[in-house]
């Protein structure tokens, strides 16, 4: 599936429930944070955006599926590698010990994820309400790309730098499993401005590390038009 068929996609299945679902309980989210993979890799900017839906149990607890298109990644810097000749053989330095490279690894990975968050409403007074969510979430890797600089394993000119498909190589998983949770207040108008943090209970590859990420979220409920 080429990278514009699921965006395309993507904006069908949000149109779809935008459209389909009554707007009195229809949620928008949107966040911005940073995400990682543990804690030897460096975070990178993540986001997401999507559409939800919040059944009312009671005047205190809420049930909010939702479909977001969620960007993640991490960064490995400052990694020492062998360097090998085109043969595969190790190079040798002046001094005849075994030429090292710095690589440095940045990556993108976009999901398309369905968190399952149960929501506990605290009143605070007449203007507002405080919010804490939590809840599993499953994902779905759709595309993103893996820039590599300085990896002296490599032949040729893909020792100083070369790009892969981040779900395309050997040993990654594009399904991802994990809890969500968070924080927040919501305003009179309908509008919630929260913390949230997501950890995966699964590892991206064989070996790897696992999907953490921090946002600031904001939330609008469209009950607050009619």
């Amino acid at each position: 599936m080429t990278r514009t068929l699921r965006i395309a996609l993507l904006a069908a299945l949000l149109s779809a429930a935008a459209t389909t679902l009554p707007a009195q309980n229809l949620l928008l989210r949107l966040g911005g944070g940073l995400a990682s993979q543990g804690t030897e890799a460096r975070p990178v900017g993540a986001f997401q955006i999507g559409v939800g839906y919040e059944y009312e149990f009671d005047q205190h607890w809420t049930f909010a599926p939702s479909l977001v298109f969620y960007g993640k990644g991490w960064k490995e810097a400052d990694r020492l590698v062998p360097v090998l000749d085109d043969n595969g053989q190790p190079v040798l330095d002046e001094e005849g010990e075994p030429a090292q490279s710095i690589m440095d690894r940045s990556a993108t990975a976009n999901y398309l994820a369905l968190p399952l968050t149960f929501n506990c409403y605290l009143r605070t007074g007449t203007n507002g309400y405080v919010v804490l969510s939590a809840g599993p979430y499953v994902a779905c890797g759709l595309n993103g790309k893996i820039k590599t600089r300085g990896d002296g394993r490599e032949p040729g000119s893909r020792k100083m730098y070369y790009e892969d498909k981040t779900f395309d190589s050997p040993g990654t998983r594009r399904f991802d499993a994990g809890i969500t949770f968070g924080g927040g207040y919501q305003f009179r108008g309908g509008i919630t401005v929260g913390l949230q943090g997501d950890f995966s209970l699964t590892r991206f590859a064989d070996g790897g590390g696992r999907n953490r990420s921090g946002l600031i979220t904001l939330a609008y409920n469209f009950d607050s038009l009619f």
